[in-house]
């Protein structure tokens, strides 16, 4: 076949292999949720990103490929006319699947879709009016259509526009209905299905609405104390009530706004009721909730008429597949009627899938997994090189393939949960009064090292650093004390230091590959600081073992920088202490509280940013160090400035040991 043969080829097919590929990234979209989420599949996610910004393109260029084509016929118009009734099918890709935004940055254009929508329904209409000339049963079929395309397309900017931070603050700041108040009709269709359910018990808490910051911790405590665990129909009931209300609480901690005490001493009523199994299921609703409702159509499908259309919409396509399958298709050209029983078929499979599957059921694909890096690790690979580092020859490659190419991830989420729900616990038991809480708020591993007088003094000094460098510290510490001759092979096989080196390698992560989660300010280049310090001194070594081998038999002179000497005399004080099991207590310690000093302290956007990325276990922490009782940002920076000037008088006094430079 020649060049001419293969261009009039495509000219007769162009529009055929555009409406089927158009269809293809359809299907694709629709299971993207999977590939977003799956912890397997992370590498994987500029597909979806592809097929997100691409598939709006393709429909757009497709609907005026149609319309040029249209434009210029001067054939048999008959027997080309089959072709205008895929303009909806355009329409309907146009309005796209479940997924409504990939990054959160997308639901601020919700205005631009808008323009989207008007400038792109008037042109498929159009050209369907224009050059139509088909029988009424293909016309009545191509009319539900364009109903079913026009909702479908609409639903786009809207689920953009409620999922917006802009709309989640006026969510959040708007007044609170009272009890038997009968809303607008407008807010009637427009809110969510499930907050009519609350609206009765909105009054439950009115009595305790304005409790002070000392009358909280003191009910707090009085709960934790008291709250045993509830049976298993109890637990489920909990945990049902949990879902169903949770939403405008997350929406209030992603904005970064207070809750009431009240409301809050209700949540940690109902946690402290399950125990740690469905404590980290909840969790994971939570997580996957969040996601759904700023990444997804889910929260403008809760909506009253949104759930109509959704549940409507399904039955429209089917009854124009119904009505094109009694059409009389003589004439037309046998190519299109294929290509239009593919695209009837493929959609009213599409608009059917949500029923078979059941959205609900995607709740278990949420990842449960802890992500890992490690500086050893990492000096390791730059000192032998892998052969994709090799072949990531420029700078900007190599960088992407060191972050995203050598991380790894553990299932470790649940029994970390635990570790800090058990700590949390322990801490209620030493809050008294506002200042105790706010000091307990404010601990980023005193507590663990007051436990261990000793320790607590010669180490104090570990914690008066900068977050970002007591990480990175820590980090190489724990690591040394691991390969350590001293170290037996039970305490390298022990759960303690498996839970200490996960929650090490994890904070890592987070310093190289998201710093700003790890805390306001951090500077990433800390971490490749480190790096050339520990590059200098080696020599064959290109293992992690013999690489901290190597550091522990040096003098604590002959070390360069800062990071790298600190962290060998922390690890030199630590091997001193005789019992290798309390070490690694003392270890494990440390690290769950600056893991939950780094999620307390985080912005609910960065936490509402990863999420589209497949999410952080940092978000599990946040939600977890919330619902029992803690402070995170939104409580810090909303408080008053008397108070502020009390804690800081407070905190100024000593504790069991000194606590330096804890910022609030």
């Amino acid at each position: 076949m020649g060049v001419s043969d293969a261009m009039q080829w495509w000219d007769e097919w162009k529009l055929r292999v555009l409406i089927l590929c158009s269809l293809s990234v359809q299907f694709f979209l629709y299971f993207s949720d999977w590939m977003r989420l799956l912890h397997k599949l992370r590498r994987l996610r500029v597909l979806v990103w592809m097929a997100h910004i691409g598939g709006d393109a393709l429909a757009v260029y497709a609907l005026a490929i149609l319309f040029n084509r249209q434009k210029q016929q001067t054939a048999d118009v008959e027997s080309d006319a089959l072709e205008l009734i895929w303009v909806p099918f355009l329409l309907i890709h146009l309005g796209g699947q479940n997924i409504s935004a990939y990054s959160l940055e997308d639901n601020e254009l919700w205005k631009r879709h808008v323009i989207t929508l008007v400038s792109q329904v008037a042109v498929a209409l159009y050209i369907f009016c224009k050059w139509w000339s088909g029988q009424k049963k293909l016309l009545q079929a191509a009319v539900l259509l364009f109903v079913v395309g026009i909702l479908k397309f609409t639903q786009k900017p809207w689920a953009l526009r409620r999922a917006s931070f802009n709309s989640m603050a006026s969510r959040s700041l708007s007044v609170q209905r009272e009890k038997g108040y009968i809303p607008p009709c407008w807010t009637w269709c427009t809110v969510n299905c499930g907050d009519f359910a609350s609206v009765g018990r909105e009054g439950e808490e009115g009595h305790k609405r304005n409790l002070s910051l000392e009358e909280y911790a003191k009910d707090a405590k009085k709960l934790v104390k008291e709250t045993e665990l509830a049976s298993g129909n109890d637990q489920r009931t909990a945990y049902q009530k949990f879902r169903r209300r949770a939403m405008n609480y997350i929406s209030m901690m992603l904005v970064d706004l207070s809750t009431r005490y009240s409301v809050r001493l209700n949540y940690l009523q109902y946690f402290l009721k399950l125990d740690d199994k469905y404590g980290h299921k909840i969790l994971r609703i939570w997580a996957r909730d969040t996601y759904g409702a700023l990444y997804t159509k889910t929260r403008s499908l809760n909506s009253c008429v949104g759930f109509c259309s959704w549940f409507l919409l399904p039955f429209l396509t089917l009854a124009s597949l119904v009505l094109f399958v009694k059409s009389n298709k003589d004439g037309y050209n046998k190519n299109d009627v294929i290509v239009s029983y593919i695209l009837f078929a493929c959609t009213v499979m599409i608009q059917l899938l949500p029923f078979v599957l059941r959205l609900g059921s995607k709740t278990a694909t949420w990842p449960d997994m802890v992500s890992q890096h490690n500086l050893m690790c990492f000096c390791a690979r730059k000192k032998q090189p892998t052969t994709l580092m090799k072949l990531a020859a420029f700078k900007c490659f190599r960088e992407y393939t060191n972050k995203h190419w050598y991380n790894w991830q553990v299932p470790a989420a649940f029994e970390i949960e635990g570790l800090i729900r058990r700590y949390i616990k322990d801490g209620w038991e030493c809050i008294h009064d506002a200042a105790t809480y706010r000091r307990f708020n404010n601990l980023r591993g005193q507590q663990a090292l007051s436990k261990h007088p000793q320790l607590g003094q010669q180490l104090g000094w570990s914690l008066n650093l900068p977050f970002d460098e007591i990480v990175l510290v820590w980090h190489i510490a724990t690591d040394l004390c691991f390969y350590h001759p001293n170290t037996s092979s039970q305490g390298l096989s022990g759960d303690t230091t498996l839970r200490s080196r996960q929650i090490s390698n994890y904070m890592i992560h987070l310093l190289f590959m998201c710093p700003e989660m790890l805390m306001p300010g951090t500077r990433q280049d800390w971490f490749t600081v480190a790096c050339n310090d520990i590059k200098h001194i080696l020599t064959d070594q290109n293992d992690p073992r013999s690489i901290a081998q190597r550091i522990l038999l040096m003098e604590h002179g002959e070390l360069k920088g800062d990071v790298v000497p600190n962290a060998h005399k922390l690890a030199k004080k630590l091997m001193e202490h005789p019992n290798e099991e309390e070490r690694w207590k003392v270890i494990q310690g440390v690290w769950v509280e600056m893991l939950c000093y780094s999620a307390s302290r985080c912005r609910g956007y960065l936490h509402a940013k990863s999420l589209g990325d497949g999410g952080e276990f940092l978000t599990n922490v946040w939600f977890l160090w919330s619902l029992m009782g803690m402070e995170i940002l939104g409580d810090k920076i909303h408080i008053p400035s008397q108070l502020l000037e009390e804690e800081i008088c407070i905190t100024s006094q000593p504790l069991e040991i000194e606590i330096m430079d804890a910022p609030v």
